[in-house]
C-alpha cells in the first residue's frame, strides 16, 4: 500500500554514547539498525526509502550505499542543519513525498509484524497521520523520556514527553500523509529546534491523528545501552527458537504416565584459613571420620610434592590414615584427558571404595584435576582441597569447578562438584616463584573491579610489596570471604557469580593461541581491558573505567596488551569454545563501574557481537 517510506537518520543520539558509531550504526544481531528497518520495509512493500543524513552523515551512507543484501532503492538526503531538531531534518526530505508514506526511526528495532501491521494502515480522509503506540507503559525502561500519548480509543488527543497518567507511548513508525511536512513547518516556525513530537500534537489537537497498537508485540528505542543490550538478548532468543525443529505431538490412546522427582540439598563445603598448616596437618580435621579407614589419595605436582609432599602425607599416616601419594608434572600440561584417563586407571587399580577422599595438594591444574577425577569415580566421592599457589587459594580451589582442558581450548570437560573441606596456608606462598604472585593476584584485581569497590579502593592505596605475607593473606581471606557470597547464590555463575568469568572471555583464548608461555593471570589481565573496551563500546562505561583498569592491572604487575603474534581472528575463533558462547554469539560479564557487575533485567551475561569484540580486541595491542 506505501510505495515509498521516510527515514530519519541524522541526529546524534548522545545518550547511547557508542564511541566513533552513530546510532543508526549500531548493530543488533551483528547489523546495523538502520539495516533491519530497511529489510522490513522492503518486505512490506515499500520500494524506496528516502534516508536523512545529518551526523556522520558519510559513515551512513558507506554503509547504505549498494548494499548487498538490499534490493529497496535507497535515497540519500543530507541535511546541513539536523542540529535544528528533527522536524528540521524531516522537512529536508519534503520534495520527496507527494503521497501516503511511512516514518520509522533508524534507531529503533522492531518485531517484522509490527512494520507489516503499519503497512497495512487505510487513512481515513481527516487523518493525517497514524502512530504506533505501545499501551504497556510498564516495559518502558525511561519512561521519563519518553514520548508519551493520551488517547480516546483509536484517537490520538495529545502527545508529549510531559504528559501525566498517558495512556501509551510513542513506538517511532507512523503511516502519514504528506500533510504532516505541513504541521511541521508551522511547528519549526514557532520553536526551533523542533521535533517530530510537536507537530503530531499539533494534529492531534485537531483530531487528525489515529492510533495502532503494539499488543505482545516488542520493540526498542535504541536510545540506552541497557535497550540496546535488552533488544540483542530478545533477537538472540528468537533466533535460537525459530531455529529449533518441534514435530508436531499426535494424539494417541496410548495410556500416558507421568512422574516427577526433586532431588538435591544444600552443601556445605568449610574453608579453613591457617598458617603452617600444610607442614602439619593434624592441626584441622580434613579427612571426615566416615573416611577414616578408607584408602585416601594425595594427589600433588613435582615441585609441590619435593618442597611439602613428605611433610604432608608424612603427617596425614601418622594420623593412621591410609594414605597414597600421586605425583603429577607442574601446570598445564597435566590438564589432559588422556592424563586424567592415566590417573584414573591407576587410582582404580590401586584401590579405593566409595568413601575414599582425593586431596589436592598444589596449584589450580592439581585443584582441577584431582576435583574431576573426584566427581567420575564411582559417580562420585570425596574431594578435599589443599592449595598451594596465591591463584589457587584466591580462585582455583575455592569452588565447585573442576576439569582439564581439550584439544580447542582450556577447561572444556569437567564438572561442578562440592569439595567436603577445603584448607588454605599462606605461608606456603613464600616458597612460590616471583612470577605466581602475580598470577595470583590477577583474580584479586578481577573480584575487586567486578564485585567489590571498597577492596578497589583498598588495591588502589596499598603500597607495600606484593609478596608482603600480610597482605596477601589479607586478599586470601577477602577473596574467599567474596567467593563464598557467590557460591552460596550461584553456584554455577549464572548471575551474580558471572563476575568469576570477568576477563576470562577472552582471556582464555589468549593463554591457549600463546602456548601457555602467557600464565593465566597474564591472560586474565589482558582479559579484563578488553573487557572493559567492550563495556565502553556498548556504552555501559566511560574512559575512565578503562584508565582505572590499566592503572590497576599494571600495578599488580600485569600485562594489559595483547602479544602481536597472537591474531584477532584467532582469538575470535577461539571464543565459541567458551562455556558462554551459545550459537547466537558471545556473552560476557562487564563492569558497569568501579566494582560493579552490568546487569540488565538481572541478566549479568550481556552479549556483544563480533564487530565490537573485534573492536575492543584491535584496541587491545
Amino acid at each position: 500500500m506505501y510505495q515509498k517510506a521516510l527515514i530519519p537518520a541524522a541526529g546524534r543520539g548522545a545518550r547511547l554514547d557508542r564511541p566513533n558509531t552513530p546510532k543508526p550504526l549500531v548493530d543488533v544481531g551483528g547489523r546495523p539498525l538502520i539495516l533491519h528497518v530497511l529489510e522490513q520495509l522492503e518486505a512490506a512493500g515499500v520500494d524506496e526509502a528516502v534516508v536523512v543524513l545529518g551526523f556522520e552523515a558519510k559513515k551512513i551512507a558507506r554503509e547504505l550505499t549498494n548494499h548487498p543484501d538490499l534490493s529497496i532503492q535507497v535515497t540519500l538526503v543530507e541535511n546541513p542543519s539536523w542540529q535544528h531538531g528533527l522536524a528540521s531534518s524531516l522537512l529536508a526530505a519534503r520534495e520527496h513525498f507527494d503521497a501516503p508514506f511511512l516514518l520509522s526511526m533508524a534507531d529503533h528495532f522492531f518485531d517484522p509484524a509490527l512494520v507489516e501491521r503499519m503497512a497495512q494502515v487505510d487513512l481515513s480522509d481527516e487523518q493525517v497521520a497514524c502512530m504506533l503506540v505501545d499501551r504497556d507503559t510498564s516495559r518502558i525502561y525511561d519512561l521519563d523520556a519518553a514520548v508519551k500519548v493520551n488517547l480516546d480509543g483509536e484517537r490520538v488527543l495529545d502527545a508529549s514527553r510531559s504528559l501525566e497518567n498517558a495512556h501509551g507511548v510513542d513506538a517511532g513508525l507512523f503511516a502519514c500523509r504528506p500533510a504532516l511536512f505541513d504541521a511541521l513547518e508551522a511547528t519549526l516556525a514557532d520553536t526551533e529546534p523542533a521535533d517530530l513530537t510537536d507537530a503530531i500534537a499539533r494534529l492531534a489537537a485537531d483530531g487528525k491523528v489515529a492510533a495502532r497498537f503494539v499488543g505482545e508485540r516488542k520493540w526498542y528505542d535504541i536510545d540506552t545501552p541497557p535497550a540496546l543490550i535488552r533488544a540483542e538478548m530478545d533477537h538472540r532468543q528468537k533466533r535460537r527458537v525459530e531455529a529449533v525443529f518441534s514435530a508436531d505431538i499426535h494424539d494417541t490412546d496410548r495410556e500416558t504416565h507421568e512422574y516427577t522427582f526433586v532431588t538435591g540439598k544444600p552443601i556445605e563445603t568449610d574453608v579453613f584459613v591457617q598458617r603452617g598448616f600444610v607442614r602439619n596437618p593434624n592441626t584441622i580435621k580434613l579427612i571426615p571420620d566416615e573416611s577414616a579407614s578408607s584408602p585416601i589419595y594425595v594427589f600433588t605436582d613435582t615441585r609441590v610434592n619435593e618442597l611439602y609432599g613428605d611433610d604432608f602425607v608424612g603427617g596425614l599416616s601418622d594420623m593412621g590414615y591410609d594414605v597414597r601419594r600421586i605425583v603429577m608434572a607442574e601446570g598445564e600440561e597435566s590438564k589432559t584427558l588422556s592424563n586424567y584417563t592415566k590417573l584414573v586407571e591407576h587410582v582404580l587399580g590401586e584401590g579405593i571404595d566409595e568413601r575414599s577422599v582425593l586431596v589436592s595438594l598444589g596449584g589450580g591444574a592439581v585443584c582441577n584435576v584431582c576435583g574431576f577425577i573426584a566427581s567420575t569415580l564411582y559417580r562420585g566421592i570425596g574431594l578435599v582441597h589443599v592449595p598451594t599457589t596465591l591463584m589457587a587459594q584466591c580462585d582455583a580451589a575455592i569452588s565447585h569447578k573442576q576439569g582439564v582442558n581439550g584439544e580447542r581450548g582450556k577447561n572444556l570437560v569437567g564438572a561442578y562438584y562440592p569439595p567436603i573441606n577445603i584448607a588454605v596456608d599462606v605461608e606456603v606462598l613464600a616458597t612460590l616463584e616471583d612470577w605466581l604472585i602475580p598470577d595470583g593476584l590477577s583474580e584479586v584485581v578481577k573480584h575487586a573491579l567486578g564485585q567489590d569497590p571498597d577492596y578497589l579502593q583498598f588495591l588502589l592505596d596499598y603500597d607495600g610489596a606484593i609478596d608482603d605475607p600480610d597482605f596477601l593473606e589479607a586478599v586470601v581471606r577477602k577473596n574467599i570471604e567474596l567467593k563464598c557470597e557467590l557460591m552460596a547464590i550461584d553456584p554455577k555463575e549464572l548471575r551474580e557469580g558471572m563476575v568469576l568469568q570477568y576477563g576470562h572471555t577472552v582471556g582464555h583464548p589468549i593463554e591457549y593461541l600463546s602456548g601457555y608461555d602467557l600464565n593465566h593471570g597474564q591472560s586474565v589481565g589482558i582479559g579484563m581491558m578488553v573487557a572493559a573496551r567492550v563495556s565502553r563500546l556498548l556504552g555501559g562505561c566511560d574512559e575512565e573505567i578503562i584508565e582505572l583498569h590499566r592503572h590497576v592491572i599494571e600495578k599488580y604487575e600485569l600485562p594489559t596488551r595483547i602479544p602481536e603474534s597472537i591474531k584477532v581472528d584467532d582469538i575470535l575463533a577461539m571464543m565459541r569454545f567458551n562455556k558462554r558462547y551459545l550459537t547466537e554469539g558471545t556473552r560476557m560479564a562487564l563492569v558497569d563501574g568501579p566494582g560493579t557487575l552490568w546487569s540488565v533485567d538481572d541478566d549479568y551475561a550481556i552479549p556483544v557481537s563480533d564487530a565490537v569484540l573485534r573492536e575492543a580486541i584491535e584496541a587491545s595491542y
